[in-house]
């Protein structure tokens, strides 16, 4: 009887901790921006944005913010990946079409780079003139 009522509780507290949390998912992603940006943890932060998209599946900025991490470790197809589901998510994230089209200019895709660089600046991104220079 014990044993049985230890399972079941064990088996609870794991639910509970498996269950859609967006404010832990923000907290734990928070702590990822700040290994990112202020200390260039890239590793760190990508653990943390892992852990924050396991208490939110729909946090499109942990994907987003994941996908810079990857960049800056030079991971660009997983990147390319993180990104567009940030924007399966939330197709006019402004911010996750411009990475992508930096990454595709890194890759010397033209034509992809030129597509998102647009589409960024049709949702609100500021300052992409340069970027769209040569575009069809």
């Amino acid at each position: 009887m014990k044993i049985s009522l230890l399972i079941m509780m064990a088996s609870l507290c794991l639910l509970i901790s498996c269950t859609d949390s967006p404010e832990r998912s923000r907290l734990i992603m928070d702590k990822g921006i700040n290994l990112l940006y202020n200390s260039s943890q890239f590793e760190e932060a990508d653990k943390c944005f892992t852990e924050a998209i396991k208490y939110d599946k729909n946090n499109y900025e942990a994907y987003y913010y994941r996908g810079c991490s990857k960049v800056n470790r030079e991971m660009l197809d997983e990147a390319i990946l993180d990104l567009q589901k940030a924007l399966e998510i939330k197709p006019d994230y402004a911010d996750a079409e411009f990475t992508l089209g930096r990454i595709y200019f890194l890759k010397e895709d033209r034509d992809m780079a030129c597509y998102y660089f647009k589409a960024s600046m049709q949702h609100g991104r500021a300052n992409v003139e340069d970027d769209i220079k040569g575009c069809p």
